[in-house]
């Protein structure tokens, strides 16, 4: 048997029934079609309401998060909700700088991806994905090695390094 569709009680059926009548903007209406019918028969599958609308799964499961979270105003939020509630948040120019500052500050440190990752979870409580890290520096610091490169360095100096090590 599949898993009841949860909602949040926002409104009464016949009071949302009312409000899809009143309603103008057909951007919505879809998205209130979907809730009326799981709240006109609750034991509704997901199955049947993706055959019905022609909808994915992971489209109605939004939809209903979003209504959940704010009923009607929360339908008209354009946008999904699975960023709020995974919390994944993109990080800023300003987390690359303080990272790139980082770097030149301590070059002595061996800066690995996995470390530069570290670094702006425990600053900025984000955590982008190395790719994204690798992505971001590559114009300003190394990526292929261990230990980026500073911006500053003079790199016929660090070859020279490298040459007599």
């Amino acid at each position: 048997m599949a898993k009841l569709i949860k909602l949040t009680p926002h409104y009464t059926h016949a009071k949302w029934q009312e409000k899809i009548r009143r309603i103008r903007n057909n951007k919505y209406k879809l998205k209130m079609l979907v809730i009326e019918k799981i709240l006109a028969n609750p034991k509704v599958s997901s199955k049947e309401l993706q055959n019905m609308f022609i909808i994915s799964k992971a489209t109605l499961f939004a939809w209903v998060a979003q209504y959940n979270e704010g009923g009607l105003e929360g339908l008209k939020q354009d946008g999904r909700v699975s960023n709020k509630i995974s919390g994944n948040k993109k990080a800023s120019d300003e987390v690359y700088e303080a990272l790139g500052k980082e770097i030149d500050e301590k070059q002595e440190q061996v800066w690995t991806l996995e470390k530069m990752q570290t670094f702006i979870k425990e600053k900025f409580d984000i955590e982008p994905t190395i790719q994204a890290i690798h992505y971001r520096i590559k114009n300003t610091h190394s990526y292929k090695s261990s230990r980026p490169y500073p911006s500053k360095a003079d790199r016929n100096k660090l070859g020279q390094f490298k040459k007599t090590q």
